[in-house]
């Protein structure tokens, strides 16, 4: 139980947190998207600071806002798999045959939209359960965890989010963020959290070995 329960949890199957670099840069990661209120405004705010992510992504919001994935595309960032439906309250205990129907249906979503498969899988919470990795290998994908979170998730201040991914900062890190959801602050927390890194002198970037 205890693996299960535990994010980015590599027990079951290889989760990559990190990545190799010399320089001072970093994977921003953005999940729950696309999202008509933010991504968008996400978008633009990365391009003004040449920065790239990598969105995971819903099915189900895939299919409602095929031109917002496309647009992602575009602009030079990647999609991941994010299931179809979040089913992030049970996803750990999910059976197997749930677990394969989540992460075919999402990767169905984004082929549609886009016209190409994603790469990456990130499990809804970063909990996995011992079918998730068979299951994201037959579909093709390598599963994603990160390595500095700032619980925005929940109602924190903008800064105190910042405050917890810069606790957790080094070369090769994977960043987490997410857009979507009630909270009205997320593309002001992404913006805090892009001045803070590049104060810093870091970079936001697709590395080669994650960017396929």
């Amino acid at each position: 139980m205890a693996p299960t329960l535990r994010r980015n949890c590599d027990w079951h199957g290889p989760v990559v947190t990190n990545f190799d670099t010399a320089k001072r840069e970093v994977c921003l990661t953005i999940d729950d998207g696309p999202d008509p209120r933010d991504t968008p405004e996400i978008l633009d705010l990365l391009a003004r600071h040449q920065a790239r992510a990598i969105f995971f992504v819903i099915g189900k919001k895939v299919e409602r806002h095929r031109a917002l994935c496309r647009r992602i595309l575009a602009d030079g960032h990647l999609l991941g798999n994010h299931t179809y439906s979040h089913p992030a309250s049970h996803w750990w205990a999910l059976p197997a045959p749930l677990v394969d129907r989540e992460i075919a249906r999402g990767n169905e979503a984004l082929l549609t939209a886009t016209g190409s498969r994603p790469s990456w899988f990130r499990s809804p919470v970063g909990m996995s359960n011992f079918s998730v990795p068979p299951a994201a290998q037959r579909h093709g994908l390598r599963v994603m965890g990160w390595s500095a979170a700032g619980g925005d998730g929940c109602s924190a201040a903008p800064s105190q989010i910042v405050s917890r991914i810069q606790a957790n900062l080094h070369p090769g890190a994977i960043l987490l963020l997410h857009e979507s959801g009630a909270s009205p602050r997320r593309v002001l927390t992404l913006a805090r959290l892009l001045a803070a890194l590049s104060a810093d002198g870091y970079r936001c970037v697709l590395p080669p070995n994650l960017s396929s």
